[in-house]
């Protein structure tokens, strides 16, 4: 992504200072990233229950459950600054689901790291249903009304029912674990369940990267007249995301009043000053050679690569920093640094 600032004309009236930052965000915290898919007509793996079964009204599916086995279960690895994790499915009730004292009372459980988000009775013909448990929002909804689908051929008053499941985790940790129960007291020759085409996606805070130009004199009470250096400062922040290590990328393009100072100002015979007023550390560190990039193009995207003169350069047009390292997660602290650089004014 590009974060593109116009700075407006200041002392140099005459010039039009454009600042560029751009952004190769890291793409484990990408706004959304799908952890798992599958519709199961590959093989069934990774559950604690692989169970799979097919007939010929369906595709093949996760189950079925009945009162044994009654369970399945995975755990999911979540990539570090995921803010929400979405999990969603469909839920087939087979049969003759129960809730009455008589026939006993049968019922779907869904668990999140060890916590029942629900447990729900399935009518014959069940209409939506939704809520919140904790830091989970769930909801069901009937892909279709009841009719008999699949297994129990004798028993055409058996209305079978698809629904929809999603969930939407708040704030989990490193991994989720999902169980998913059929609670039922009877085998599949009357009652059961099965599960399909799951997804499940992450979702992470996006980096928030902004940039501030501005310019002040080198010497304290000095006028900003010919002959005389201004100082740039470009200061970074964010409060998003963490971005990747080698993502940060600024460009400035030089107004054409200025002969660029190329010479020592960090003491690392560097003429950008690196300054992080972060805490924690940003995670960013700047400025070397290797940091550093310049072009003398006077039309069109500029060209990198250019060798300046020391110790002032009045044909850089553009400078290009690239710091080391990666900016850190600031969703919690702020980060801010600084880059400064130096020119004469001619």
């Amino acid at each position: 992504m590009t974060y593109m600032q116009k700075v407006s004309p200041s002392i140099l009236c005459a010039s039009v200072w454009a600042l560029a930052i751009l952004l190769w965000p890291n793409a484990a915290l990408a706004q959304s990233t799908v952890l798992y898919t599958d519709d199961f007509e590959s093989g069934i793996s990774g559950w604690s229950d692989n169970s799979a079964t097919t007939h010929p009204n369906m595709t093949q599916f996760l189950g079925r459950f009945d009162n044994n086995p009654t369970t399945t279960s995975r755990n999911f690895a979540l990539p570090a600054g995921t803010d929400y994790v979405e999990i969603a499915f469909d839920f087939y009730r087979f049969d003759s689901w129960d809730n009455v004292a008589r026939w006993g009372f049968d019922r779907f459980q869904i668990e999140v790291d060890n916590v029942q988000i629900f447990s729900l009775p399935f009518t014959t013909d069940q209409a939506a249903r939704s809520g919140v448990t904790g830091n989970v929002t769930w909801s069901h909804t009937p892909l279709a009304p009841a009719s008999h689908i699949a297994f129990n051929s004798g028993r055409p008053w058996y209305q079978d029912q698809f629904h929809r499941v999603t969930l939407t985790v708040d704030t989990p940790g490193a991994s989720l674990s999902l169980l998913l129960r059929t609670a039922l007291n009877q085998g599949g020759n009357d009652e059961s369940g099965g599960y399909d085409n799951f997804t499940v996606t992450a979702f992470g805070s996006a980096p928030n990267v902004d940039v501030v130009k501005t310019v002040e004199s080198a010497a304290a009470g000095a006028y900003n007249l010919p002959g005389n250096d201004v100082r740039y400062n470009f200061t970074l922040t964010s409060n998003g995301a963490a971005v990747d290590a080698g993502s940060v990328v600024l460009i400035d393009e030089l107004p054409p009043e200025i002969s660029l100072f190329t010479g020592d100002l960090n003491g690392s015979s560097q003429p950008v000053i690196f300054t992080d007023n972060s805490t924690p550390a940003s995670g960013l560190t700047c400025c070397v050679a290797a940091n550093i990039d310049y072009s003398n193009t006077t039309s069109g995207p500029p060209i990198f690569g250019y060798l300046p003169s020391s110790p002032y350069d009045p044909d850089v047009t553009y400078i290009q920093i690239s710091p080391s390292g990666g900016i850190r997660d600031a969703s919690t602290d702020p980060v801010e640094v600084q880059f400064t650089l130096q020119a004469k004014i001619d």
